[in-house]
């Protein structure tokens, strides 16, 4: 059976509206089907996502803290077709690890845009390069279609192998600024701000910042995030 014969569903997502639109955008000017082209990424992501996530699920707290930052950007509802199998795996992944649907499909789509300014944050290279993860990546053919033949089975290579050299994270674990909470796949409570996990954990960093510079303890209000 063909791709274009396979019984399809639809599945629903909610992405901040001025992503979508820039995504629809780009999208549009490279002659993408967005829904195919998602479908195709979600079914190639869902193992990478799984594997980053391994062992983990969301609190019901930062599910909630999660799916509360995704309202504040007032988002949009987006309808797609997508094969059965591909609908049926993000449900399972989904379950798995409690995660928010809206967020993994939005970091999914931050991912693929990765604008020069998104790059330079995460400190990947805006050019395919090999440097900085041991020489290890192929060289890009020369040709344009030989080009997009070579990242269609995994557009994300480049930048997952560079991310999780430098971070040793996956891409769906990695740490971003907190305003971009909204597309979190996984937050440890500690990272929310008023549980009761957060505040051992500011507790915790406060006496042994004393320990180092000899001052006294004082209670922070900033988030702890690590690179790693």
């Amino acid at each position: 059976m063909r791709t274009d014969e396979m019984p399809k569903t639809a599945i629903s997502f909610n992405v901040p509206p001025k992503l979508w639109e820039a995504f629809k955008k780009q999208t549009d000017e490279l002659f993408l089907s967005r829904a195919p082209f998602l479908d195709y990424m979600v079914r190639r992501e869902l193992r990478h996502l799984r594997s980053d996530l391994k062992g983990l699920k969301l609190s019901l707290r930062a599910k909630r803290y999660i799916a509360g930052a995704m309202k504040k950007q007032g988002p949009v509802s987006v309808n797609i077709d997508v094969e059965r199998e591909t609908a049926e795996a993000l449900r399972e992944a989904t379950h798995e690890h409690n995660l928010v649907r809206d967020a993994f499909m939005s970091r999914l789509i931050i991912f693929l845009r990765s604008t020069d300014a998104f790059l330079k944050l995460i400190e990947v290279p805006r050019v395919a390069t090999s440097r900085g993860t041991g020489g290890s990546l192929e060289e890009m053919p020369s040709s344009p279609l030989g080009a997009m033949e070579a990242v269609r089975d995994d557009p994300l290579f480049y930048i997952r192998a560079h991310v999780e050299t430098g971070y040793e994270l996956g891409i769906y674990r990695l740490p971003l600024p907190r305003k971009l909470d909204w597309a979190a796949c996984y937050l440890a409570d500690e990272d929310i701000e008023g549980t009761a996990a957060y505040r051992r954990q500011q507790k915790l960093d406060n006496e042994m910042l004393a320990l180092v510079d000899d001052t006294p303890a004082k209670t922070s209000t900033k988030p702890r995030r690590t690179k790693k």
